[in-house]
């Protein structure tokens, strides 16, 4: 499977609008994200790509790209290039087989990047792995939802979960979350391709989705059916001013916003099953 690089000029005054458009793109199926000086990098499969729906958005906010194609034997080549290690407080370190570096955090999750979502350089994957961090996981039945490179599946294992579903209706994070589970010796996560439907049909203790806004107020009531009285649903991919959207969608379903964080205007949330 090939991809397409959009490449996005954002001048100093417009710095602020990059959360916003990373939103929109990744409504429109975009995936990964990387934020450099003055431009912002953006990925999508070859298939998936609307060039039409691209050039109104980068339009509706006065912003020029350029676009690129990506062949899938070259993205190891690009992710190396651009893809740096990332320290979540002294919790937890996430970065590539080809980083030697050595730092002092609790755990290391190593990440084969490639095409899926979850680098942790996203303000959403490392607010749900700060998130984590501060539940006791020790022998839970665990969903993530929307696994990308299997970065949460994985960090749930670290924390002691004794079984993890891991699904993606993407084949290539499908692949990568298989390949990332492998590098880090875990065994005891079961990967999974396919959407809602296809979510085992058991109840589960946490339920980890960072997915976006759409996708999320979709599937929280099937999400919910999925937990027991006290399950624990962590949430994101989302905006800052989006919060009480979701809260209420959670709520109509028995799930009560206990926690919130928020970093670059992303928000993450955890709601308990009442």
């Amino acid at each position: 499977m090939n991809y397409i690089e959009i490449v996005i000029s954002v001048p100093e005054e417009k710095s602020a609008l990059s959360e916003v458009v990373v939103a929109f793109l990744a409504e429109q199926g975009f995936e990964s994200f990387c934020e450099e000086k003055d431009k912002l990098l953006a990925y999508i499969s070859e298939d998936n790509y609307n060039e039409e729906m691209t050039k109104m958005l980068m339009s509706a906010y006065g912003m020029d790209f350029s676009k690129n194609l990506i062949q899938q034997k070259n993205w190891n080549e690009e992710w190396e290039k651009n893809f740096e290690p990332i320290c979540i407080d002294n919790i937890l370190t996430i970065k590539a087989p080809f980083h030697k570096q050595q730092f002092d955090t609790t755990h290391t999750i190593i990440i084969e990047p490639k095409m899926s979502f979850g680098t942790g350089h996203h303000a959403t994957t490392y607010m749900m792995c700060k998130l984590m961090s501060e539940f006791d996981m020790s022998e839970s039945q665990v969903l993530d939802y929307g696994s990308g490179t299997g970065i949460l599946s994985i960090y749930a294992a670290i924390l002691g979960a004794s079984n993890i579903v891991a699904i993606d209706v993407d084949e290539w994070a499908y692949e990568n979350s298989k390949e990332n589970t492998i590098k880090n010796k875990v065994s005891n996560i079961t990967v999974l391709r396919g959407d809602i439907k296809n979510v085992p049909e058991l109840k589960y203790d946490f339920i980890f989705a960072n997915i976006n806004l759409n996708v999320l107020l979709k599937d929280i009531p099937v999400l919910a059916q999925h937990m027991n009285k006290g399950s624990i649903l962590f949430l994101s991919g989302f905006l800052i001013n989006e919060v009480t959207i979701i809260a209420k969608s959670c709520k109509e379903h028995g799930l009560i916003l206990v926690r919130k964080i928020e970093k670059d205007n992303w928000s993450a949330c955890v709601f308990n099953k009442v």
